[in-house]
C-alpha cells in the first residue's frame, strides 16, 4: 500500500480557529496540521507512466512521514467506504 500525504485540507484560517479551538479544550495542544491522505492500493510498484497518471489526478503528493515527535493521527474513513474521489478515480 502506497500512502501519500496531499495538500492542506483546511485554509490557514480555518486551520487556526480549529487550533484555538482545540487549545480551549486542551491547553496541551501546541500544533495542527489537516492534510489529505490518499491510499494507494499496489499490486506492483509504479512505473513512470502510472505516476505521471496518480499525480494528474491526487496533485503534488509526499510519502507518509510520522510528525517529529513519532506521532501521527489519521482519522479515516471505515474500509469499504464509497467516496466521491474513489468513485472518480474508479
Amino acid at each position: 500500500m502506497l500512502l501519500l500525504r496531499g495538500a492542506s485540507a483546511l485554509s490557514p484560517f480555518r486551520l487556526e480557529k480549529l487550533l484555538q479551538a482545540l487549545v480551549a479544550l486542551d491547553p496541551r495542544v501546541q500544533s495542527l496540521a489537516v492534510h489529505y491522505y490518499h491510499f494507494v492500493d499496489l499490486a506492483a510498484p509504479l512505473g513512470a507512466a502510472a505516476s505521471d497518471i496518480l499525480s494528474g489526478l491526487l496533485g503534488p503528493v509526499a510519502p507518509l512521514a510520522p510528525a517529529e515527535d513519532g506521532s501521527v493521527v489519521l482519522v479515516t474513513p471505515r474500509p469499504g467506504t464509497i467516496s466521491p474521489w474513489s468513485s472518480k478515480a474508479t
